[in-house]
């Protein structure tokens, strides 16, 4: 089986574009939007990240199976939402990860937010598995199981019964914050896709 869980070369998984609601809205006490709220601390890896974002600084543990504001405390929620994902304002945000497949661009016309990165992850495990995302994974016994088995107990509370590329995590749908790792992020990059330069791993844990 593929261990980083992405397909083999020359196979091709079409870009999950997220677009955030327009415009945000600005916290009170942080009226210019051309200038990024502060935070209270930076990650020392990534001081470029907002911490409660970076996976070597956030205490969060958001479960993408649910909506993230359903699983995130109110106070967190409220205090973090809508502060800005990065120390100066961002457009664009790709999102990629040695636990699924799929890239996903956040693309906004004001500054992305931490909200709009947690609802970025979450709508694009909602999606349903294409049928040549579930060609690649039934020729891989341990995956396909996997996705069965995860699809099965969902179908306990979920009236979707489709396969979702949630169920392609497993039991591993704990988001754990995100962090750079330059050999994954040249090797993961399509051949013919321009580069971005806030390209991020996800960190999943079970």
């Amino acid at each position: 089986m593929n261990p980083y869980g992405y397909p083999a070369p020359g196979y091709y998984h079409p870009q999950q574009q997220y677009y955030p609601p327009q415009p945000p809205y600005y916290a009170q006490g942080y009226p210019n939007p051309q200038f990024p709220p502060p935070t209270p601390t930076r990650s020392t890896k990534y001081p470029s990240l907002h911490h409660i974002l970076a996976a070597d600084s956030t205490s969060l543990k958001i479960d993408l199976k649910q909506k993230p504001r359903a699983v995130i405390t109110g106070s967190t929620f409220h205090a973090y939402a809508e502060q800005y994902a990065m120390a100066m304002p961002t457009y664009h945000i790709r999102l990629i990860s040695k636990s699924f497949p799929w890239s996903i661009e956040i693309k906004a016309t004001t500054p992305i937010t931490c909200e709009a990165v947690w609802d970025a992850l979450h709508l694009a495990l909602q999606q349903h598995i294409a049928d040549s995302e579930w060609g690649l994974a039934v020729g891989e016994k341990k995956l396909r199981e996997t996705i069965e088995k995860a699809a099965k107990k969902r179908a306990e509370t979920d009236s979707d019964k489709a396969l979702k590329r949630i169920d392609w995590l497993g039991e591993s749908t704990i988001f754990r914050g995100l962090e750079k790792i330059e050999d994954f992020q040249k090797m993961r990059l399509l051949p013919g896709v321009d580069p971005c330069s806030e390209t991020w791993v996800v960190k999943m844990s079970d």
